[in-house]
């Protein structure tokens, strides 16, 4: 038996565990007291990933379609059939039309993200596409245009002074897109006691984090954006700016009270169903405190206005000198500073996408765009990498239509998922566990300066391999050329070596780059390094004229024209994930009915057979009460693959970034049985 130090890769909080391994199978999952990040939490999908990796609906060897029914064959065969289609579709239609699709396992493995992107790149394709827009895209997208660069900018909430949080369930879901760690409401309350620290939460609903903080703002699902304009707008007008950071490090002021002049505390506050003087309160509070800082979810910009509310947001900050500071949005270094990187990918000078025209965001299209692209004739192949479009998608059935006109589809993943069953092959992934991993790329997300690094713990089951090592064979298979590749040449010849060497030498590389990272003076088991607390106020905007720029040209375009789709009735939320896990198989007990949370006050009854419709589909639910959610609210937690996806409209999503629209829909309920 061995006990292995080890973090989480099932979803963004990165909590340190211990594992025990016995034999080489994994026992137990304890969640490790010590970790700076996960501060001795550990979640259920996390104890039931034991239980999946062995579960039934897991893929364990490579599988072709052949007459309508996946038949097993050898990696081979496999790695030379789909190379040898690849490189006929890459010679008929162009580089492009070879694509790729990248699900949020992806994201959270450095190995496996940097694979795919060289992967595509090497290949010279433009149609990269992600789970990006659906987390924290709106964000990096808005960070690139106003400091020039698109890095994640880390809420300082342990050292604010007055805190407005974007969701009340970070016990149960994590604390964002960007924010990982489990540690943070404990040090808001440590604050609390110190320094009287005060805490607003928004949200829909009167969660039990709701109940431990100062105030509730309980806006209509779907209503950041307008929260987030009504609190600029009420700053902006009150005067309640500080005029020197302004002066001194910003450019574009002017332009951005003319913009925001439109959107009254009046007008937003109605669109997020709340009281003026409740949100001018708040405002006025946040630029009067010392240090504050709104903390967003995942899913909140996932609604008709994500990329406007990302940016007021973060215009909020930079108005009362809450950016780029402690206390405030600050970015974080890390252990491994990704800014020489993060500084050269500007989506200007990236391709986009040819039939919607998104730019790619870190050389990533959004996963939105894809069943546009493959219906228009752009995409021939694709290869899903880690992720389930089917299941995460606005309407199934458009994308599963999309899927069936491609030429090839090759799926590399674990479960027998509603992609996988669309797929001409199907290649066994390890599970996170099976693989090594160091947070690498996404060190600086980290509540601390430092990273942290796993060796596979168990072996991969049956004949699954890491991601990386799938794509490297199919990347040697397909022998792509230079020729109209996207990139240009000398990317492309980057994009081709890391497609195929050795990753763990450019990672060795980079840890030899941090002056303050060494590996090998550590102790034998030690798996995390905390190299110190992050410095919090690096100023480094990467702007021609190193200023912040206020008022984007494309934004202030968009805030003139953008009207509200008004609701009327009841609305619907779905963005809201209903757990951690990625699948059934991470649950103790799977997710089969459709459950619509109202509030009792609804007059339908508890237990009630209904149909939820929209304007673009209707689905059957299971009625049950919560009296913690507001009236008018239909809230069906978001869980891949369920029929939920059909209310939503595939079209609906943001021009810059391609983020959905998950919430705010107008929905009507109507009782089948009671």
């Amino acid at each position: 038996m061995t006990i292995e130090s080890t973090f989480c890769r099932i979803c963004d909080s990165r909590c340190g565990l211990k594992a025990e391994v016995v034999d080489d199978r994994l026992v137990t999952l304890q969640p490790d007291e010590d970790d700076p990040v996960g501060a001795g939490f550990i979640c259920e999908a996390a104890t039931q990933s034991i239980a999946a990796m062995a579960d039934a609906t897991r893929i364990t060897e490579p599988m072709k379609r052949v007459g309508g029914h996946l038949q097993p064959v050898g990696w081979d065969q496999a790695i030379d059939e789909i190379g040898g289609e690849l490189r006929r579709i890459r010679n008929t239609s162009g580089p492009s039309a070879v694509g790729l699709y990248l699900g949020q396992d992806v994201q959270r493995s450095t190995r496996n993200l940097v694979r795919s992107l060289a992967f595509g790149v090497g290949a010279g394709t433009r149609n990269i596409f992600s789970e990006l827009c659906l987390g924290a895209g709106p964000r990096l997208w808005i960070a690139e245009q106003m400091i020039g660069h698109a890095t994640p900018l880390l809420a300082d909430v342990s050292r604010a002074h007055y805190v407005l949080l974007l969701s009340g369930e970070q016990r149960d879901l994590g604390w964002g897109p960007v924010e990982a760690g489990m540690g943070h409401e404990a040090w808001i309350q440590h604050s609390r006691r110190t320094k009287k620290t005060k805490v607003i939460v928004a949200d829909p609903r009167t969660t039990e984090l709701v109940g431990t903080m100062d105030g509730h703002l309980p806006i209509l699902p779907g209503t950041e954006p307008y929260l987030m304009l009504g609190m600029l707008h009420a700053i902006v007008t009150g005067g309640w700016v500080d005029t020197q950071f302004i002066r001194d490090y910003t450019v574009g002021y002017e332009h951005l009270k003319t913009a925001i002049a439109p959107w009254t505390v009046d007008r937003c506050a109605a669109l997020c169903g709340i009281e003026a003087d409740k949100l001018s309160g708040v405002a006025l509070k946040f630029s009067r405190s010392a240090m504050s800082v709104i903390q967003p979810a995942a899913h909140s910009f996932n609604n008709q206005a994500g990329a406007l509310g990302a940016w007021a947001w973060m215009a909020i900050h930079a108005v009362t000198a809450n950016l780029l500071r402690p206390g405030g949005l600050y970015e974080n270094i890390g252990a491994i500073d990704l800014f020489p990187v993060l500084s050269q990918m500007p989506t200007e000078r990236a391709p986009t996408t040819q039939i919607t025209g998104h730019p790619l965001l870190l050389m990533q299209a959004p996963a939105t765009a894809m069943p546009d692209e493959i219906c228009g004739g752009e995409v021939s192949a694709l290869i899903s990498v880690g992720g389930n479009p089917v299941g995460r998608l606005a309407n199934p059935g458009r994308t599963t239509e999309a899927l069936r006109q491609l030429e090839l589809l090759v799926y590399i993943g674990r479960t027998e998922d509603e992609t996988a069953q669309e797929a001409d092959w199907v290649l066994p992934a390890a599970h996170s566990w099976e693989q090594a991993s160091l947070c690498l790329h996404d060190n600086i997300m980290l509540p601390h300066k430092g990273t942290m690094w796993s060796s596979p713990l168990v072996s991969p089951r049956g004949e699954a391999r890491p991601e990386e090592a799938i794509l490297t064979d199919l990347f040697s298979a397909l022998r792509p050329g230079l020729r109209k590749s996207a990139w240009g040449a000398h990317i492309g010849l980057l994009g081709r070596h890391l497609a195929t060497t050795d990753l763990a030498q450019w990672e060795n590389r980079a840890i030899d780059w941090a002056d303050d990272l060494d590996l090998e003076t550590l102790p034998e088991g030690v798996r995390r390094v905390v190299i110190g607390d992050s410095d919090r106020s690096t100023w480094r905007p990467s702007t021609d004229d190193e200023r912040v720029h206020l008022a984007p040209e494309a934004i202030c375009r968009r805030l003139s024209r953008h009207e509200p789709t008004p609701v009327n009735g009841m609305v619907i939320r779905t963005a809201q994930a209903r757990d951690r896990a990625p699948d059934d198989a991470h649950r103790r007990s799977p997710y089969d009915t459709v459950i619509a949370q109202v509030h009792p006050d609804s007059g339908i009854k508890e237990g009630a057979r209904a149909e939820v419709s929209t304007g673009s589909g209707k689905v059957r639910v299971t009625v049950t009460h919560d009296d913690t959610l507001r009236p008018g609210v239909i809230d069906l937690p978001f869980v891949e693959g369920t029929d939920s996806l059909r209310l939503l409209d595939p079209e609906a999503y943001d021009p810059w970034t391609g983020s959905p629209t998950f919430d705010g829909i107008a929905a009507e309920l109507h009782v089948i049985s009671e």
